[in-house]
């Protein structure tokens, strides 16, 4: 995990790295079908807290990252639906919401592109209990980090940055309204800023995923029948 994981960030360490680890409750392993190495991975915890009078279970994704020759294919986000969807089944009444810290658009884009109830977005305002969420989970896991009229994390001694080869955004890119949202509220990403994001766990986000994946392999077998 460590060998992948440090092939594509920099400033970090092996200790930070274990460190990290060793606070998390679950983690999602990828390995080659093939030879059984490991890929990617995602390191995962579980809370459960009162906010605003209101019980919540948070799912709080930390390090993730997969090789760059299994980019595409959707193993993680199949294993990471199981595994929040499976938090959602296990508390029927209660709000489930992933926690997300993100320092790359393509994380964002996970979330953004997967999640139909899903903030900070480009199209519409924060709503004031799901601020709410967002500033007391940031506050209570990075203290004087979070900045919370930015909405990020800005970190004293940078903990981790993409290296600059990993997924660089140029204007093409910019033309999708969500990564240029990105880039709008986290212009500090390079540096190893990370935007703070939520995402509802519900029905919707399954009955989302299938349809997608539905018409993925309807546009495979007869391209252009998806888009009709």
């Amino acid at each position: 995990m460590w060998l992948v994981f440090s092939n594509y960030y920099e400033d970090v360490t092996r200790d930070r790295f274990m460190g990290d680890l060793a606070g998390k409750s679950h983690v999602i392993l990828l390995k080659d079908r093939g030879d059984g190495s490991v890929q990617g991975f995602s390191t995962l915890d579980t809370w459960d807290r009162t906010i605003g009078g209101r019980r919540v279970i948070v799912v709080y994704s930390g390090d993730t990252v997969v090789a760059r020759p299994y980019w595409g294919q959707t193993a993680l986000q199949r294993a990471f639906l199981r595994f929040v969807m499976g938090r959602k089944v296990a508390h029927p009444f209660t709000p489930v919401y992933w926690f997300l810290i993100s320092k790359g658009y393509k994380t964002y884009l996970l979330l953004a592109r997967n999640f139909p109830e899903h903030w900070p977005r480009h199209d519409r305002p924060t709503p004031s209990w799901q601020a709410l969420l967002i500033d007391t989970l940031a506050r209570e896991r990075f203290g004087l980090e979070w900045r919370p009229k930015e909405g990020v994390l800005r970190h004293d001694k940078p903990l981790g940055r993409l290296r600059e080869d990993i997924a660089p955004i140029d204007d093409s890119l910019l033309s999708a309204p969500d990564i240029a949202f990105f880039v709008r509220r986290n212009p500090g990403y390079t540096r190893g800023d990370e935007l703070c994001c939520i995402g509802r766990v519900g029905l919707d986000l399954w009955t989302s995923y299938m349809t997608k994946l539905a018409r993925r392999v309807i546009s495979r077998a007869w391209p252009g029948a998806a888009d009709e």
